[in-house]
């Protein structure tokens, strides 16, 4: 810090000749330059997605607060998992990328859970069947078409 207000002196008393900032000095330019390639790199693309609503009963009752997400029937690495969290009517908005924003068009297998607290200080339970929380035996499928979404309701069992 001392070396800046010196350097600030200097250059404020009419002297253009500012003196060696050394260790800061090296120190600021290593960090200009890492912000520089931090800024450069490459960004996965983003897939087009399309709005997707839905809901989830059981009995004939809405399911609130369970998570619901999409599972893709691809196999690449890292490919994303639309989801959502339902409302208390038990309606739902996947979100990809950004709240709201659907999913990419596709065949999809799903998983659901209900994770509640009975009390505060008790570990949360999923409420739901274990066999809805994989998405290989949940029996659950949805496709998205590359339009606006509103798919038929999950009737759980």
């Amino acid at each position: 810090m001392s070396q800046v207000v010196g350097v600030w002196n200097t250059l404020r008393n009419g002297n253009r000749r500012p003196r060696s900032l050394g260790l800061f000095g090296l120190s600021l330019t290593m960090l200009c330059m890492t912000a520089m390639f931090v800024g450069c790199e490459k960004r996965e693309a983003r897939l087009t997605t399309f709005k997707v609503s839905g809901k989830v009963v059981q009995k004939g009752k809405a399911v609130p607060n369970a998570t619901v997400i999409f599972h893709a029937n691809r196999t690449e690495e890292g490919f994303i998992k639309p989801r959502a969290i339902t409302k208390p009517d038990g309606t739902f908005e996947l979100t990809t990328y950004e709240s709201g924003d659907g999913a990419p068009a596709g065949t999809y297998e799903v998983s659901i859970e209900q994770w509640l607290r009975a009390k505060p200080e008790e570990s949360p339970e999923n409420r739901l069947p274990a066999v809805l929380s994989n998405p290989s035996t949940s029996g659950l499928k949805a496709t998205v078409a590359d339009a606006v979404n509103d798919l038929s309701p999950f009737e759980l069992k």
